[in-house]
């Protein structure tokens, strides 16, 4: 598919309890062509919490039990999803939620036993989404899918951004609370290759949950050779540069 200046955004879970600056930038893109994609760990945590059930991660990924899978699915899909269209639609967006392998969009592969039900998301079909933009229906894909056999899923949303990204090779932002990758010193990295990310992860200054963006955002430089943006929802240059592509927070190319 040719290149396509359609921005696929991914608002983190914790860029979700900012009503303002979500408000914000609702409105900015009333009008225009967006595929947002989110998260929302901080309320699957809170809903897991009050029901006493175990949170675990490995290597930043949460840990998704098939019996977990109904309340995970209830917070991103329900909760989550449901906030976000109200918001969208009370700034003139025309918002519809969905789940990432609503019309087939992507595919799913198992991560394996040891992660329960997760799975990472893989490009399949830009139909159904491409039929929404023209009308003008701005689609808000909550990160958790369907596989073949009917079962549950619970995906990255990173996953699913790249996954969207490529199949429109379009510009990704990942929009959460931080202002981009820090260095050592703390300050922000403008520009961030390959080499340089895998240094700093090897030196644990990028750890956590960074560590699976960072590798995600860097894939999706290569796979679209498209900009791709981690930066934070209340960066005031945010708005502009979402259809300029000019640099926010940090970037990543293909090069």
């Amino acid at each position: 598919m040719p290149q396509n200046d359609i921005p696929v955004i991914k608002l983190s879970g914790k860029a979700l309890e900012n009503k303002a600056a979500l408000k914000a930038l609702f409105s900015a893109v009333r009008g225009k062509k967006v595929i947002f994609v989110h998260g929302g760990g901080v309320e699957v945590d809170a809903l897991l919490k009050k029901l006493d059930l175990k949170t675990e991660k490995i290597d930043g990924i949460r840990v998704s039990p098939p019996e977990q899978m109904p309340y995970i699915t209830a917070a991103l899909a329900g909760l989550c999803n449901r906030y976000l269209q109200a918001d969208a639609k009370a700034c003139g967006l025309n918002p519809l939620g969905l789940i990432a392998t609503d019309g087939n969009s992507v595919t799913l592969s198992a991560f394996g036993k040891k992660f329960g039900n997760v799975a990472t998301a893989l490009p399949e079909n830009g139909e159904f989404l491409s039929l929404l933009l023209e009308n003008k229906i701005t689609p808000f894909i909550a990160s958790v899918g369907i596989d073949e056999k009917g079962d549950m899923y619970n995906i990255n949303a990173d996953d699913v951004a790249l996954a969207i990204a490529r199949i429109f090779n379009a510009p990704l932002f990942f929009i959460s609370d931080v202002k981009g990758v820090k260095d050592a010193n703390g300050n922000i990295i403008e520009n961030l290759s390959e080499e340089m990310a895998f240094e700093l992860i090897n030196q644990k200054v990028i750890t956590d949950g960074m560590i699976v963006k960072v590798k995600t955002a860097l894939d999706a430089a290569k796979l679209t050779h498209r900009p791709v943006f981690i930066a934070s929802l209340t960066d005031p240059e945010l708005i502009s540069n979402l259809f300029s592509l000019r640099r926010i927070g940090t970037s990543f190319s293909a090069r």
